[in-house]
């Protein structure tokens, strides 16, 4: 239909802002919501071509630049505006969807430090202050989530706890957060751009039931294992950021190890959905399928064993 891209690209608009925008509204939901933020500029531009996408990201940046402080706009293109664009336009190149997700990411992480650097420039304060101003801004706004949701008293007070020590924690590990996080945004987005494409584009690259990650990346794991058991704050420092990105990539590599067994069982779509998100949200299964990514270097889990006839 003719007017069919118009319209999806406004509702596009409209679904960015209310995922962007829902968490002060929906409360611990809103968070999950947050996530989705990409999607819609994302499938526009795999859909109907990159302009559809930059139309969505552009009239979010300029109403976020008019609702609010200079950082909200950063926050914005830098976790997810950036990425919903050139993830859909380097898998349209014909990039393999892990060599699309990898540039994407380096991409964002780069629009984010230009756009520190103009936020620097614009208002008093160092770097420093300005995260902590952007992680105390959520913390107000969790508060005040569980503030309307009727919490008082001394379990207030105990998640205000809670809260005022994983904004320490966020501090401390901003920067591999950050890329982290960037990175859970891009390969989520990946996932529902597959789940959506139906004949309207293809996502090219090897099946995730056989990726793996780099053989050379153990050593940086090793490495950055190390730095940690050093008496070096510095350098624990160093350890803990990277830590905090390459164990997100070895917990996918796991869950494709997972995919490649599922691949075997003749297990419905809806039993596979269930297994998959029971291994991303029951502790301690997360770590033990990082576990599995990290030591499918040795044991080569996908390796069909021979059986005794």
């Amino acid at each position: 239909m003719r007017w069919q891209p118009v319209l999806l690209t406004a509702g596009g608009i409209g679904v960015t802002l209310l995922c962007l925008l829902g968490g002060s509204w929906l409360g611990p939901l809103g968070a999950a919501l947050n996530l989705l933020t990409p999607m819609a500029a994302a499938y526009l531009s795999m859909r109907f071509g990159l302009r559809a996408g930059i139309i969505v990201v552009a009239v979010v940046s300029l109403l976020l630049l008019q609702m609010g402080p200079l950082y909200t706009l950063t926050a914005y293109l830098g976790l997810f505006g950036t990425g919903s664009l050139l993830l859909p336009w380097l898998l349209k190149l014909g990039q393999s969807w892990d060599r699309a997700v990898f540039l994407s990411v380096a991409g964002a992480v780069a629009v984010t430090g230009l756009l520190a650097v103009v936020a620097l420039l614009t208002s008093k304060g160092g770097f420093d202050q300005l995260v902590g101003q952007v992680i105390q801004t959520e913390v107000d706004q969790a508060m005040h989530i569980y503030r309307q949701a009727g919490v008082t008293g001394a379990k207030l007070k105990e998640l205000q706890q809670v809260v005022d020590g994983l904004a320490d924690f966020i501090r401390q590990n901003f920067y591999g957060l950050y890329v982290a996080g960037v990175l859970v945004v891009q390969l989520l987005s990946l996932v529902l751009l597959q789940g959506l494409k139906r004949n309207d584009y293809r996502i090219p690259g090897v099946p995730f039931s056989c990726w793996h990650l780099p053989a050379v990346l153990i050593w940086v794991l090793i490495v950055a294992g190390f730095f940690m058991l050093l008496p070096v704050a510095q350098l624990t420092l160093v350890g803990r950021n990277l830590l905090a990105v390459l164990l997100p990539l070895y917990f996918v590599q796991g869950l494709a190890v997972v995919s490649n067994f599922l691949q075997r069982k003749a297990y419905p779509p809806a039993v596979k959905g269930l297994i998959y998100t029971v291994l991303v949200i029951f502790n301690p299964l997360p770590l033990l399928i990082t576990g599995v990514g990290i030591f499918d270097l040795w044991i080569d889990f996908r390796r069909p064993r021979n059986k005794d006839k």
